[in-house]
This record gives structure tokens, C-alpha cells and sequence, in this order.
């Protein structure tokens, strides 16, 4: 799909604000889908605004954002004040950057994190089927694998999109994929059992539609009942949905050696006890906290010991 450009509109972010580290993590986590492109201090991606792709070129200069919007046909006023908020969020626009960086002052560990990677706000895009598709292939795969299998799905099914010289591939709808016979869908993509779980999911999803929308107003124990109904998504997942405090098997051993000093022997059971620990010493800032640790640990091993960290 070869779009033009339609708009431009500038953003400026609250300082602190590191352009470079909010849109391209160190630990390669995406801002908006797995196939975008960040070259020179420009982001070249694109989202969903009411199931219209759009392409987004962004450039920084200090806190102000520039946003070259790209589309087949203008939007509608209420679709570009639609927009202008999702790329607000997905740059975290509204975080209190500033209340984290004075309680992560108390914390070493913290402390020196956000001196690290100072004005990295959490911001990414939210696409809930985007991210139930991420949770499932990354269930039971190393990381090599889950990255093949998501690089064969977004070839064959999801919305690519060209402007300013760009190839750019958004997430697949979840409608479309609701309508794909799983045993194709294992086919053309590799990803074994996990057609059959993807294709029930997207069928979820597909009656489901107000799902994304109804999630902020939803306490976090409704939010997690809700997103575990989805069919594939488990209670860890629906913590990397959220922004809670996702452990797993290969993050608590890292938590635990950093923020309770010993490397757990029996690392699935002790993911409880991590959680109940950090959580109640991080609070709501347990989410800040986290991404902060996972996107800084190449500096942390330099000072740390971390067994899982090569």
C-alpha cells in the first residue's frame, strides 16, 4: 500500500525526554511493530487510527517531536485528534518520569539506571491483538525462533506499507487472521501449534472489539481476568500487556541476584516470592522499574553479578 503525505504536526514532550531511547530500546523492544525502521535519530513506523493504517515519519530536536503523517486520503478532524493522542501515549507523553526518577534516587540499583538511560520514557504503541500475537510466539521458543516465526507471519499477513522511500509492516487485523484456516496459517508461517491458539484468539478479539478501549477504566485484577480469557494469553503476558511486573523464569533470576542478593536454585518457585518482595517495595512505580532493569543490564553486569546476563 503506497501512501502520500497528508499532515504534519509537532508534539513537545515533557523533559525529560530522550527521543532515541523512548523509540529504540536497548534491548530492541519495538515502538510500534517489529518492522519499522529507526536510522540516524528518525523513527519511520505506523499504527492503526480506527483500523486505517497510517505511516509515521518522527524526528526530535530536544522535547519537540515531528510527526510527518502518511495516508492514502486525509482524515477526518476526529481521526487526526484520535492519532495525535496515540502517538502522544505511545511516547509516553503523560508519565511522571520525574516522580519515578525522585523515588528511584533511594535505590541504587534504580538510581543508577535512570542515570543511564536518563529521559527514556516507557511510551510503545499499544496494538492489543499486536500484542497477544507477541505473547503467544513467544511461548516455548528461544528468542532466534520466535523472531522467525514472527518475521513469517508479518510477511504473509500483515498490512505493509510504503512512504518516504519506506517499507514499513504493521500487525495483521485481527478479523483477518480470525478468518484463516489454521492449518494454512501453520503452513505458510512455521509457528506449529501456535496457528491453532492465534487463529482463537483473533477470533476473541474479533468479537470482542471494544476490549483495548475498555481496559484503562478496568481495575488490574479485572484487566488480567479479562485478558486471560483471550485464548493463549496466561497471567504473564497479561502483565506485559499492562505494564505491571511480569517475571518469568529468566527474569526473576536476574531480580533476584540484583534486589535480593541470591540466585535462586529453583527459579519457577521462586517467581512468587520475587514478586511479592519487589512489588511491595516498588509499588506503582513496579513497572518503571522494570523496564528501566531489562533495557539497562549490559551496564548492570559490568558491576553486578548477573548469571543469565552474557
Amino acid at each position: 500500500m503506497a501512501l502520500r503525505e497528508i499532515h504534519r504536526f509537532m508534539l513537545t514532550l515533557p523533559e525529560p525526554f530522550n527521543f532515541p531511547l523512548t523509540v529504540a530500546k536497548p534491548a530492541g523492544w519495538h515502538w510500534s511493530t517489529p518492522r519499522e525502521v529507526f536510522e540516524d535519530g528518525i523513527l519511520w513506523s505506523g499504527m492503526y487510527v480506527r483500523d486505517i493504517p497510517v505511516g509515521l515519519k518522527l524526528s526530535a530536536d530536544g522535547p519537540g517531536v515531528t510527526v510527518a503523517l502518511y495516508g492514502e486520503s486525509p482524515l477526518e478532524e476526529n481521526l487526526l485528534r484520535l492519532l495525535k493522542s496515540q502517538v502522544w501515549s505511545a511516547l509516553g507523553g503523560d508519565e511522571d518520569l520525574p516522580g519515578f526518577y525522585r523515588f528511584a534516587r533511594d535505590d541504587p540499583i534504580l538510581a543508577a539506571v535512570t542515570g543511564h538511560l536518563y529521559g527514556m520514557r516507557i511510551g510503545m504503541a499499544r496494538d492489543l491483538f499486536g500484542d497477544v500475537i507477541l505473547a503467544i510466539l513467544l511461548q516455548m521458543a528461544p528468542m532466534s525462533r520466535s523472531n522467525r516465526m514472527m518475521d513469517a507471519l508479518l510477511e504473509h499477513y500483515g498490512k505493509k506499507i510504503t512512504f518516504d522511500g519506506r517499507d514499513v509492516i504493521l500487525w495483521p487485523r485481527a478479523e483477518e487472521i480470525a478468518r484463516v484456516d489454521p492449518a494454512e496459517l501453520r503452513k505458510t508461517t512455521k509457528i506449529g501449534y501456535r496457528a491453532e491458539r492465534l487463529v482463537q484468539a483473533a477470533q476473541y478479539l474479533a468479537a470482542h472489539p471494544l476490549l483495548q478501549d475498555e481496559l484503562p477504566s478496568l481495575t488490574e485484577d479485572e484487566a488480567v481476568r479479562r485478558l486471560t480469557d483471550i485464548p493463549g494469553v496466561g497471567p504473564y503476558s497479561a502483565g506485559i500487556i499492562l505494564g505491571t511486573f511480569p517475571i518469568d523464569v529468566w527474569s526473576v533470576v536476574i531480580f533476584s541476584e540484583l534486589f535480593l542478593g541470591k540466585t535462586p536454585e529453583h527459579p519457577r518457585e521462586a517467581i512468587d516470592e520475587v514478586v511479592s518482595v519487589l512489588t511491595g517495595r516498588w509499588g506503582t512505580w513496579r513497572w518503571f522499574a522494570f523496564v528501566y532493569v531489562v533495557h539497562d543490564l549490559q551496564f548492570l553486569k559490568e558491576t553486578h553479578h548477573l548469571s543469565r546476563v552474557t
